[in-house]
């Protein structure tokens, strides 16, 4: 399994160097290490996350957000969605399982299944370029992310700047 750290720290209670200067520098978060820790020890009882990659894990204000590579996503989430029901039951929030994707309509998409995207435009401006998600405001309840908190998570993954907007 491919997490936050490294199989060793999966492992134990302490984390490597590598992977606790990765911490300081807040490349990953403590919530992402107990949240891999976790999904690690279930692959006793789920054989088929022993070949599961996890790229990155966004603990945001409303719910977490994991991505995985494509094949992952189906067995992160398990048959009739009971892997991401036990981490749930773990962060005591709601859980988000997301395909990686380098493409930002794509992967804005995923991260937000629930609501109406009606398009993400490439918008040049003399202070940035980037791009805007615009997604139907009756859905802003369901996106649970803040603004911020998408901007960054799509930034992280993806490379490229997007912000969010409600039509």
């Amino acid at each position: 399994m491919k997490a936050a750290v490294c199989e060793v720290c999966l492992k134990n209670d302490m984390l490597c160097e590598g992977c606790s200067k990765r911490l300081e520098e807040g490349e990953i978060t403590e919530e992402a290490v107990e949240l891999s820790r976790y999904l690690y020890s279930l692959k006793d009882e789920y054989s088929y996350l022993d070949d599961v990659e996890i790229s990155e894990i966004y603990t945001g204000e409303d719910v977490t957000v994991i991505v995985a590579s494509e094949d992952d996503v189906g067995k992160v989430v398990g048959k009739g969605g009971e892997i991401v029901k036990r981490l749930a039951n773990e962060v005591d929030g709601a859980i988000r399982v997301v395909e990686r994707s380098d493409d930002v309509k794509k992967f804005s998409k995923n991260l937000l299944p629930d609501v109406k995207v009606y398009g993400v435009n490439k918008v040049f401006s003399p202070d940035e370029d980037y791009y805007k998600v615009v997604v139907d405001s009756g859905g802003s309840g369901r996106v649970m992310l803040s603004s911020e908190e998408f901007t960054e998570i799509v930034e992280n993954i993806t490379g490229e700047k997007a912000k969010i907007s409600f039509r």
